[in-house]
């Protein structure tokens, strides 16, 4: 086929050369490859080190996110707001936790899968060795939290890379008054 009209021609070249793969959902994560200490430092460099004025910058960065066991990305501000009564959202259950006691982090994210919890919502192991169901929630009275994004970490003890990047939310209020704010819409099983 020829296209005697160039404009037409340039145009459908153009548009030909802009079709790539589909962009990686939201909920993608990478495939689990464990990862020596060293490794676990450049898989962290490739996604950060732009973050930081210099190398040495970025070291120190790389270092106190090994110490500190903080969920939030170093950069997180606190700023406390009050979630609605309506709104909803999940969080993944371990086995044998009941969806009335839930933890004080939750998402506003959608949780497919348990490789969402372990690298897009960054849980490390010792945090919760395994997932298997999600509780969607709805505030009954509003709830003040804390909220943002789910910053990297590093599981040592799995040797693994998490990412991180899911929205998040910490309720600041104490674990025996969490459930008086919430009601259980549903649970399901994930794998």
């Amino acid at each position: 086929m020829t296209l005697k009209n160039p404009i037409l021609a340039f145009l459908l070249l153009f548009l030909s050369a802009c079709i790539g793969p589909p962009p990686q959902s939201a909920a993608a994560v990478p495939a689990v490859h464990h990862l020596q200490p060293a490794d676990l430092k450049a898989a962290w460099w490739r996604d950060n080190r732009w973050r930081y004025h210099d190398d040495p910058e970025a070291d120190a960065a790389y270092s106190r996110l090994l110490d500190r066991q903080s969920p939030w990305p170093e950069w997180h501000q606190v700023q406390v707001v009050t979630l609605p009564a309506g709104l909803r959202f999940e969080i993944a259950l371990a086995p044998g936790q009941p969806p009335d006691r839930p933890g004080a982090f939750g998402t506003f994210d959608r949780i497919p899968d348990a490789d969402f919890v372990r690298y897009k919502l960054a849980v490390k192991t010792a945090w919760k060795p395994t997932v298997d169901r999600v509780v969607t929630f709805e505030i009954v009275d509003p709830l003040p939290a804390d909220t943002g994004q789910v910053g990297p970490q590093i599981d040592s003890d799995a040797g693994l890379y998490l990412p991180g990047g899911a929205s998040q939310f910490e309720m600041k209020v104490p674990a025996a008054e969490r459930i008086a704010h919430l009601k259980v819409v549903a649970v399901r099983p994930i794998r």
